[in-house]
């Protein structure tokens, strides 16, 4: 799995270098978004993609009839080399890298926050605006209601979890006692 990680960050960091220096990191962004939103959501043109009786003129006509010149020439080629180095397994990573590429070139991030009961407005945006300043990003937070955490927080903002639940903390004294020797 981590062998696909480096993959997909080397294809989506070679896609996202081209972009910015041509200045059009928005459109390909948007393009990119499209061809994966396709493809994920028609199991035949996934097939066509992995089809090892397939020609690869053949898959690269295919594609081009699915998205019919609505997308970027550049956006297209790049498909195209997933596609011949078959990777295009890889293709919801690569997208996926090039996202977190372009939050980070934007100065923004995901976030989700996991509490046990809902959070109100304001203490919603209490929180996002201490994550901006903590992390020094632009936050996008979601917040989710998991009843099992019984207390506290858990926030993840991009790669970074903290994890201020009760139930972590419970589960963390738990292991302590068992390793406690009683004489």
């Amino acid at each position: 799995m981590n062998g696909d990680i480096s993959v997909a960050r080397r294809y989506s960091a070679a896609l996202f270098e081209v972009a910015k220096k041509r200045g059009e990191v928005d459109a390909v962004a948007a393009n990119l978004k499209e061809v994966s939103d396709t493809i994920r959501g028609s199991r035949e043109l996934m097939s066509v993609m992995h089809h090892p009786l397939l020609t690869l003129d053949k898959k690269k006509s295919i594609l081009r009839q699915v998205f019919g010149g609505r997308i970027r020439p550049d956006v297209e080629r790049f498909m195209f080399l997933v596609v011949e180095k078959k990777r295009a397994v890889m293709l919801p990573q690569i997208v996926a890298e090039f996202d977190r590429m372009v939050d980070e070139f934007r100065g923004q991030s995901d976030a989700e926050a996991v509490t046990a009961v809902a959070l109100s407005a304001e203490q919603t945006a209490d929180l996002e605006a201490a994550l901006q300043k903590r992390f020094g990003v632009k936050v996008r937070l979601k917040t989710r209601v998991d009843p099992e955490i019984l207390g506290g927080l858990q926030v993840r903002v991009g790669d970074k979890l903290l994890d201020a639940t009760v139930s972590t903390k419970l589960n963390r004294m738990s292991e302590q006692l068992k390793r406690v020797k009683v004489t």
